[in-house]
């Protein structure tokens, strides 16, 4: 496949469109972001999922952050390094703002990392590595109730 170099301005829309497609559960739409396999990374380890194990996980993704509250989430840091010609480095940060039925609303901001292959008709994002324990920021936040 050649390398079509991405302009910087390409990257950061491909991350808003992302970030649209998961406000919408749109799942076969952030499928067509990843590569037929994806390295998911975080807390509690890093692991390959196949695109069939995203699309079952999006929309029980949306069905959990609905269960705690979540109104919204919006792109509100945006980086991008590149690595090489083909791959890119993106830091992101999401802002989700919460109002759980029996708590205080709270905001949230939560890094994320992304290499980013920008080769082919269009970038992919090949790892997501979440930065911190989501769980546990949501949990210090009172968004979510202590483990007792």
């Amino acid at each position: 496949m050649p390398h079509q170099e991405i302009p910087t301005g390409e990257l950061r829309a491909f991350f808003e469109r992302f970030q649209s497609l998961r406000a919408a559960s749109d799942v076969e739409g952030l499928a067509a972001m990843y590569p037929g396999n994806v390295m998911i990374a975080g807390a509690n380890g890093a692991q390959v999922v196949s695109s069939a194990d995203l699309q079952r996980a999006i929309p029980k993704r949306k069905q959990l952050l609905e269960s705690i509250g979540c109104q919204d989430t919006a792109l509100v840091g945006f980086e991008e390094t590149a690595l090489t010609d083909r791959y890119a480095l993106v830091r992101a940060q999401f802002r989700w703002h919460f109002k759980p039925a029996n708590g205080q609303p709270a905001t949230v901001t939560l890094p994320s990392a992304f290499v980013v292959d920008r080769g082919g008709d269009s970038p992919h994002i090949v790892l997501y590595l979440n930065e911190q324990d989501v769980v546990s920021v949501l949990r210090e936040r009172g968004v979510l109730a202590p483990v007792s």
